[in-house]
């Protein structure tokens, strides 16, 4: 090969070195999740902290020194945007392929709010001083949206639901007994948030008013995790146990389940879900080394569970459905898609 042939070959490679088409995991686990199967492929994101996918084409991935990346062929290939700040990026939202929002936090100017109306081609910012942190966004309309705001306090920080009717020009703070989470939890239009003293609060008009739903939880533990299917059927994480309601938490009963905390958790239907659990041990150091997952599915609403073996290729990280049928993930440096095959 000559020279020239040689210098538009590595021309090539460099282009597109980091565009690889999805390739399976190591380990095939169609078979296992009854119908539904995993692809990985490699990019290299900046310290990602979240994930939105507006369809199962277009998407966002957003993390420090003011990474914003965007994928318009469901995570195939990938561009880096332009944000105009070299702030961490923490929270992501997209209403439609146009307009989106990304909030930012624990930078020494506070946080900042970045809004988009031509799918991220051109950012405005929003500087926030006052607050440490705007996380766990989700907008209603280009106007009325929800977010957890953290703010200082004297001598450490409290954590805030905050709304906006002005596009996240200015924030109200929603002065709700809530636990310190970094997690508003959604359900189309529907809001919950874990409260104090095992309660949760739900919200059905963007966060103006809240019901508050008593939990079974025992009082040396809180609401870890929130998962609704629909206004009526969900489960609740209270560390020690799990709860299962079928009427919007008017009751609850104990779930059986054989995993010991929700990770990849996902409603395809009411009655079927599954969970992708990461497994860890300690070995040397401070920090336990992950093993890979397990993976853990119900066809009956949770009556019974099919568990995998413990898969050491796979460690799904943040994910996000569009879809029942679709979802994508990262971990690192690795990016994933989950889709139903049936």
């Amino acid at each position: 090969m000559n020279k020239y042939a040689l210098s538009i070959l590595f021309a090539v490679m460099l282009l597109f070195g980091c565009n690889k088409e999805p390739i399976n995991t190591e380990e095939d686990i169609t078979n296992i999740l009854d119908g539904w199967q995993i692809f990985k492929t490699k990019y290299d994101f900046e310290n990602p902290r979240d994930l939105y996918f507006v369809n199962e084409s277009v998407g966002f991935v957003v993390g420090y020194n003011g990474k914003i990346y965007k994928t318009t062929n469901g995570g195939a290939i990938w561009r880096e945007l332009d944000s105009g700040t070299r702030s961490h990026l923490r929270s992501v939202y997209f209403i439609n392929e146009k307009e989106g929002f990304v909030s930012s936090g624990r930078n020494s100017h506070g946080s900042e709010l970045l809004k988009t109306n031509d799918g991220g081609e051109t950012w405005t910012k929003t500087s926030f001083p006052e607050y440490i942190i705007i996380w766990s966004m989700k907008f209603f309309d280009a106007m009325n949206g929800i977010a957890l705001v953290e703010v200082p306090t004297i001598t450490d920080s409290r954590s805030y639901v905050a709304i906006t009717s002005d596009g996240g020009e200015s924030w109200n703070l929603i002065d709700l007994a809530i636990y310190p989470v970094d997690k508003l939890f959604f359900v189309d239009n529907l809001v919950y948030v874990a409260g104090t003293n095992q309660r949760i609060f739900k919200s059905s008009d963007y966060g103006h008013s809240w019901e508050t739903i008593n939990t079974p939880i025992e009082a040396y533990n809180y609401v870890r995790n929130i998962f609704f299917y629909n206004e009526n059927i969900g489960y609740i994480d209270g560390i020690t146990n799990v709860y299962k309601t079928l009427d919007g938490g008017l009751s609850w009963n104990r779930a059986e389940i054989p995993f010991t905390k929700f990770d990849t958790f996902h409603f395809s239907s009411e009655d079927e879900v599954f969970n992708i659990e990461t497994v860890s041990e300690y070995e040397e150091g401070d920090f336990p080394t992950i093993k890979g997952s397990i993976c853990y599915k119900t066809n009956d609403g949770g009556k019974t569970w099919k568990q995998s073996k413990l898969l050491k290729s796979l460690y799904l990280g943040k994910t996000y459905f569009p879809k029942r049928d679709v979802g994508f993930g990262y971990n690192g440096s690795e990016f994933y898609t989950i889709k139903k095959i049936e």
